[in-house]
């Protein structure tokens, strides 16, 4: 089953998603999967996942894409609802560029959300994202250069962003 993000991520790039969701198994070493769970401060114990001070184990998938059309896959990190980040409700996504020294890097933070939605715009050459939360309001982030930054706050539904 793909990830909720998955199929918000399929149309934003175009239709057909870029690469299969990962589901909660552990991705084998040294792959890129791994190395954006070390970056995201996961640390495995048999076969769940932890972060640090927080004793949930935690439900990690990712979705592969092209967020900036240069040919090399990002990685979108979803984890699903968890006191580990406080009263969210739904989840958590991320997401993680690799540098040019080979390091992963997280673009975005672990932001509450349960869907990335298509915004149809871009900014310097990458796509904006939009991150729906239950209520029906849409975060809209954009890339400023160095980083996704909060742009604005759409509602997806009546009365979405009324409180926000």
């Amino acid at each position: 089953m793909r990830s909720p993000l998955a199929l918000g991520l399929a149309a934003l790039l175009g239709g057909a998603p870029i690469g299969q969701a990962t589901g909660a198994t552990a991705p084998p070493p040294g792959s890129d999967e791994a190395a954006v769970f070390a970056a995201a401060g996961l640390q495995r114990r048999g076969n769940d996942h932890y972060r640090e001070a927080c004793a949930t184990a935690l439900k990690p998938q990712t979705e592969r894409l092209d967020i900036n059309h240069d040919g090399r896959d990002e990685v979108l990190l979803f984890l699903a609802s968890s006191p580990c980040f406080g009263p969210a409700r739904g989840g958590n996504v991320a997401l993680f560029m690799q540098n040019a020294s080979g390091a992963w890097v997280d673009l975005l933070g672990f932001l509450p959300g349960v869907e990335v939605l298509p915004t149809g715009g871009e900014h310097l050459g990458y796509a904006d994202l939009g991150v729906a939360n239950p209520g029906g309001c849409m975060a809209v982030y954009r890339w400023n250069g160095s980083a996704y930054v909060h742009a604005a706050n759409r509602a997806i539904e009546p009365g979405g962003c009324q409180f926000r």
